[in-house]
């Protein structure tokens, strides 16, 4: 039965992982072969996303990078679980992660979903290990939101002073001019430190 029959047959996406430990010790000896063909053709699928929160990072250690594609559409079945699964990898998704924000500068809305599928849930310290890439998200001010949400986890974490939270802000602000969308946006998500706008 190929693997994704399987996981439809065995796994029920209303349920979550420790209501059905039991059906999935079934896959505990995926082959190397099933976890690739997880990887390419399941990301449409949420009972994907259950397995990979079951089977945890450690188990899927050489194929995070590609897991982490899944977060490209957070509207993606298995994101969910593969979000899941990639916070809890932790210090080790971080250099691909970083990779991802260095070389893919044409997906801002990956690097959107990664910042809210996965990094605001890391702990202070691995945000404070990002800070330079968060930075650098803040500073291409893009329109889609990564920007705007790299600013707000800074923020939110106590990363960055009131004061560098305010002139990233403004900064935002600034490049947002005359786009109603963003500056609302920007507005709601941050709101300024000092009522000064």
């Amino acid at each position: 039965m190929k693997l994704y029959q399987k996981l439809k047959n065995r796994i029920d996406w209303n349920e979550p992982v420790e209501l059905q430990l039991e059906r999935l010790a079934e896959f505990d000896h995926i082959t190397n072969e099933e976890i690739e063909e997880l990887a390419q053709t399941c990301h449409k699928s949420t009972e994907t996303g259950i397995l990979l929160e079951y089977l945890g990072h450690e188990r899927l250690m050489p194929y995070l990078h590609l897991f982490l594609e899944f977060l490209q559409d957070m509207n993606w079945p298995a994101a969910g679980g593969a979000s899941k699964m990639l916070t809890k990898a932790g210090k080790v998704i971080i250099p691909e992660i970083r990779r991802v924000f260095q070389e893919v500068n044409n997906d801002q809305i990956w690097h959107y979903w990664i910042l809210l599928g996965i990094v605001q849930y890391f702990e202070k310290e691995l945000i404070l290990e990002m800070k330079a890439d968060l930075i650098e998200l803040i500073l291409r001010a893009d329109k889609d939101g990564a920007s705007i949400q790299a600013l707000r986890i800074l923020k939110e974490k106590q990363i960055l002073s009131s004061e560098e939270v305010e002139n990233r802000y403004c900064y935002l602000l600034n490049k947002y001019s005359g786009d109603l969308y963003w500056t609302n946006d920007l507005n709601e998500e941050i709101k300024p430190v000092a009522n000064k706008t």
